[in-house]
């Protein structure tokens, strides 16, 4: 019995020992894979960045604008070396709220987490003495007053101090600090227009004139469902057409034509010698300024006639003079109608990660004549009255969309505000890349996902931030 009894023993112990593995494997399975999921799952919340909450559900339009901004390295750059200078911040509330918001913005987070701008809204307040309220619910009103405010405090800084300021005084008196004036640098988003003006009447070229801008504001076609990026850009930087353009050379030209005549007339009333002396002076007046500057103001050199002025068709040709290195480029989606109806034009924008702007610059030369073509024109704009210029290049364009960029200024997309909704209400979002990296956000106010690449560019965008890669 007990010889019975140590044989099942025996038994049940062996089978305990073989048995014991197939229990205790799949734990330590288990456990290998909880551990590879924890460490997935810290990766991932590793990628989280701040959303914005929208206080009061008007305030879109300002989280989406400075979720943007926040892609731009640029920028903050910028902000950071104004924060940097000797003058406070109530000098520049605007720059100093809107580098302390955008670097909170870039921080890495452990978990996804929320706050309001707060210190943004305030500051614009103290700056642009306008507040922010249910009737201002535009991203690109909104980010033009942010770009202005800070540009207000940009001027502030250039001008020339007093002795008599208390800031100086006490680095006066201070043995630590040295006196430095704040030159700020360039804004990143600045940018240079080239542009003149010709007659397609008389030739007459007018003078180049440069215009400065921080972000550029293209109207998109209706009527048709997409258009490429490439052919709005060269729509924008290239030839328009102006109607009532009043030219200074035909005007001149009228009035000499006009003061011609009426000595051509004094000469049979010879009584009236005085008005014939003072209309043989303006004659003068007008044909030296035909030959020297047509530009010239002669208005007031005038003694009997009154300038002309001579409507006809001229030509505007524009190019990019000097690129910025952030590029924002505004598509204006409103649709206006006689009747008085505003409608969204929903034609989307077809875009790329990367765009090359050298096609897009001047070089230094624009055309002479009305009919010559500026440097590296796209395909010939027509003069038809149904003709689009937009239409023209949609060919040329989509047979090139998929030649990569080279040249020397190649941009890359750093962020995206998309307008969903019809033109009387709807909801702003931002798509922003990740500084420094491939992986894409899509931020609607404090809601935070990753996204792909195709996603954000299947979008139909309302505002494009490119940035000049380093």
């Amino acid at each position: 019995m007990e010889t019975s009894n140590l044989v099942t023993a025996s038994l049940v112990v062996t089978t305990i020992l073989i048995i014991t593995p197939f229990f205790v494997t799949p734990k330590t399975k288990d456990s290998k894979r909880k551990k590879k999921n924890n460490l997935n799952k810290e990766i991932e919340i590793k990628t989280y960045t701040f959303g914005l909450i929208n206080q009061g559900n008007n305030i879109c339009f300002l989280n989406s604008v400075l979720q943007s901004l926040a892609s731009l390295k640029g920028l903050r750059k910028y902000l950071e070396k104004k924060v940097e200078s000797n003058l406070s911040d109530t000098k520049r509330p605007v720059s100093f709220a809107l580098h302390a918001t955008l670097e909170r913005l870039n921080e890495p987070l452990t978990k996804q987490q929320s706050f309001i701008a707060t210190d943004v809204v305030l500051a614009l307040q103290a700056n642009a003495r306008r507040l922010i309220n249910r009737q201002q619910q535009d991203a690109h009103e909104l980010f033009q007053l942010l770009i202005q405010s800070l540009g207000a405090e940009e001027d502030y800084d250039r001008r020339p101090k007093s002795l008599l300021d208390l800031e100086i005084i006490k680095k006066l008196a201070s043995k630590d600090e040295k006196i430095t004036h704040f030159v700020s640098d360039r804004n990143p988003l600045r940018g240079l227009t080239a542009c003149r003006v010709s007659c397609m009447k008389c030739g007459y070229c007018g003078p180049i004139r440069h215009i400065t801008f921080d972000n550029i504001s293209i109207p998109l076609p209706s009527g048709l469902p997409s258009v490429p990026l490439d052919v709005l850009l060269k729509t924008y930087a290239g030839t328009d057409f102006i109607d009532e353009y009043n030219c200074p050379h035909c005007s001149l030209v009228e009035t000499l034509a006009t003061i011609e005549n009426a000595l051509e007339d004094a000469k049979w009333t010879p009584n009236d010698k005085e008005n014939e002396l003072k209309l043989e002076d303006d004659r003068q007046v007008i044909k030296k300024a035909l030959a020297t500057d047509v530009d010239t103001d002669i208005s007031s050199q005038l003694q009997l006639t009154k300038l002309a002025h001579v409507k006809s068709t001229a030509s505007k040709h524009t190019m990019f003079a000097k690129l910025p290195d952030v590029f924002a480029i505004h598509f204006s989606r409103s649709i206006y109608y006689q009747s008085g109806w505003t409608l969204k034009n929903p034609c989307k924008v077809k875009f790329s990660d990367s765009i090359d702007m050298m096609k897009y610059i001047s070089g230094g030369y624009l055309a002479n004549m009305p009919s010559e073509p500026m440097s590296s024109p796209p395909s010939p704009i027509l003069s038809s009255p149904m003709s689009s210029p937009i239409l023209a290049g949609i060919g040329a364009s989509s047979r090139r969309s998929d030649i990569p960029c080279e040249g020397g200024n190649i941009y890359t997309l750093k962020s995206v505000v998309v307008h969903q909704g019809d033109h009387r209400s709807g909801h702003f979002v931002t798509y922003r890349r990740k500084e420094d990296s491939d992986i894409w956000w899509r931020l609607s106010d404090e809601y935070v996902e990753e996204v792909k690449l195709k996603q954000v560019l299947n979008e139909e965008a309302y505002m494009l931030f490119y940035e000049k890669a380093q």
